[in-house]
């Protein structure tokens, strides 16, 4: 049995479609970047930075399948939100970062090392 509400996959299509339409106003020879308030994890970023990707529809968990033991997730998904989800069904990622705000989309294409990786991999090699 897959746990999902209808709205939330409405609201991730909605998202990728602003995700689409933000990567379109970028100009030719600008450098695409994420349109964060951030540059890193705790610097803020100058006010008058260069318009990026709005990433702000994709954000969460979409759905959950306790059965298969596997969730739908955006890529900018916390842990944090990832964990609160997958939690009630006795389910959690094997590799869980110790910074709780770590995004799954930043963990895998960072090959995000943690404490439980001796054991379990990296994030994107468990399951």
């Amino acid at each position: 049995m897959c746990v999902a509400a209808t709205d939330a996959w409405a609201a991730y299509a909605a998202g990728v479609q602003r995700l689409l339409a933000s990567y379109r106003s970028i100009p030719e020879n600008a450098t695409v970047r994420l349109a964060r308030p951030t540059s890193n994890l705790f610097r803020p970023r100058a006010k008058n930075a260069v318009k990026g990707l709005d990433t702000s529809g994709l954000t969460g968990v979409i759905a959950v399948n306790p059965d298969a033991r596997t969730a739908d997730v955006s890529g900018m998904c916390t842990y944090e939100d990832l964990v609160a989800a997958t939690l009630p069904y006795d389910l959690a990622p094997l590799v869980v970062p110790q910074l709780k705000t770590i995004t799954l989309g930043g963990a895998v294409t960072g090959l995000g090392i943690e404490s439980t990786s001796f054991r379990n991999g990296l994030p994107h090699e468990s399951s």
